[in-house]
């Protein structure tokens, strides 16, 4: 039997991660395609695209975008509460089907209209992922390893990213940006059986060992063991400063991500001012760089919070200070609209990526031991919802503010986001304690 089975959950999740990402961040590099230009704004195959153009279409996929955000962050509340109800295989399988169904109809779309509604039907699948994985990740790792296991999880995003942007410009070249749309919605239909038949829960993996599974079980607290078969209420977490300090974690940090998902390519591809010019066909090499530094991030500061605890910090000073750290490391990001050099913009973004992937590893590995285990993923949802309805209304703005004012006010907005954060953190939750649940009253998990 294998002695490190839950290792393996985790590839298993990294891979759901990764593709997840590749669905949602192929617009990002679609966006740059002029063919698609002319289908969203309704003009003919041969039409002349003017400044007036783009500013009208960088203002409508602004809209679309925000369409996308509104409901990944409906969904994250939905489905959060989906996943305790139903259990990690049933929730997450329900939300890999919708957003395959959503990428592939991305394929077919002719209008902005039938875009904005395909982008919100994918957000809402799309939620399922993070709530779906740290409860799997509560259900599978011990509460030490959890910030080591989160941030390999976490790095499935950037490894999305870096699989993007190596294949969708690549695509788009042979086979058009409705091409490019189809064929990426492919990996999401095969990661749909991949999942349905290789995920279960440890004391029903016949794979896995007595001496792992007592392992699992014995990393867990009193209070792990007795909640792990119910649930608190939406009411009775938003009733919890825990819940407010998780989420003001999301709603801080999570439109700037959402920025650079999306207008990263275009921001580089229009950047008049670089000494160097990006096209389709050298996208790859410095998302490559940007993404696997980001990737190294997110592990590393995974680790190190680990590192601290197993050292004797608290967990209290372990996260906040590996979140301070990762919080002015995004700082210098507000110099990129002054920088010409294209190598300093990529060390720059490189940079702010990594410390915000670090950023949320610690911030979703909070989730798993502030909340009784039975409650993490309508928790998460919570969180995911607020910092998705703050990254509809910043997603909604940033079109007519790149359009109008360029990219500076995005990147200063960018740069302080996250010391403000972990400042309003703080004062909502001086010391990171489980909720308290002795007088609460669970429901029953299905």
């Amino acid at each position: 039997m294998n002695q490190n089975y839950r290792w393996r959950i985790i590839a298993l999740l990294f891979l759901a991660t990764t593709i997840n990402y590749v669905d949602r961040q192929a617009l990002s590099f679609v966006m740059t395609d002029g063919a698609f230009k002319r289908t969203i704004l309704g003009l003919s195959p041969a039409a002349l695209l003017t400044d007036e153009h783009l500013k009208q279409f960088r203002i409508q996929m602004g809209l679309v975008d925000s369409a996308f955000k509104a409901t990944y962050a409906i969904g994250f509340l939905l489905i959060g509460w989906l996943i305790d109800r139903v259990g990690t295989k049933k929730g997450f399988t329900i939300g890999i089907a919708v957003w395959s169904v959503a990428s592939i109809a991305s394929g077919f779309i002719s209008t902005v209209g039938q875009f904005a509604l395909v982008r919100a039907v994918l957000g809402l699948g799309e939620a399922a992922n993070f709530p779906s994985a740290m409860k799997a990740i509560a259900e599978w790792f011990p509460k030490r390893e959890r910030s080591t296991a989160t941030g390999i999880l976490n790095a499935g995003s950037n490894m999305g990213v870096i699989t993007t942007a190596l294949l969708v410009p690549f695509l788009m070249q042979q086979f058009g940006w409705r091409g490019a749309f189809l064929i990426s919605a492919v990996l999401g239909v095969l990661m749909l059986g991949i999942w349905w038949v290789s995920y279960s829960k440890p004391d029903e993996t016949a794979a896995v060992s007595e001496t792992e599974f007592r392992y699992i079980s014995e990393g867990r607290d009193v209070a792990d063991k007795s909640q792990e078969t119910s649930r608190l209420s939406w009411a009775q977490l938003i009733g919890h400063k825990q819940t407010w300090a998780f989420s003001f974690g999301k709603i801080f940090a999570d439109p700037v991500w959402f920025f650079y998902l999306t207008w990263l390519p275009d921001f580089l591809l229009t950047n008049n001012q670089l000494d160097r010019k990006l096209d389709l066909k050298n996208f790859g090499i410095p998302f490559l760089i940007i993404y696997v530094v980001s990737d190294l991030g997110s592990i590393f500061f995974g680790w190190m919070a680990t590192r601290l605890m197993k050292n004797g910090w608290t967990e209290n000073k372990a996260r906040k200070l590996t979140m301070l750290i990762c919080a002015l490391a995004v700082t210098p990001i507000y110099l990129i609209p002054s920088v010409h050099s294209f190598t300093g913009v990529v060390a720059l973004l490189a940079l702010a990526t990594a410390a915000h992937q670090g950023w949320s590893t610690n911030v979703y590995a909070m989730a798993t031991t502030l909340f009784p285990s039975g409650s993490v993923a309508t928790a998460t949802g919570i969180g995911g919802f607020l910092g998705g309805m703050t990254s509809m209304v910043v997603a909604g703005a940033t079109g007519y503010v790149v359009a109008t004012f360029g990219y500076r006010p995005m990147f200063i907005f960018a740069s302080c986001s996250y010391l403000i954060g972990l400042i309003v953190i703080h004062l909502v939750l001086p010391a990171l304690r489980p909720i308290e649940v002795k007088n609460e009253q669970f429901s029953p998990v299905a």
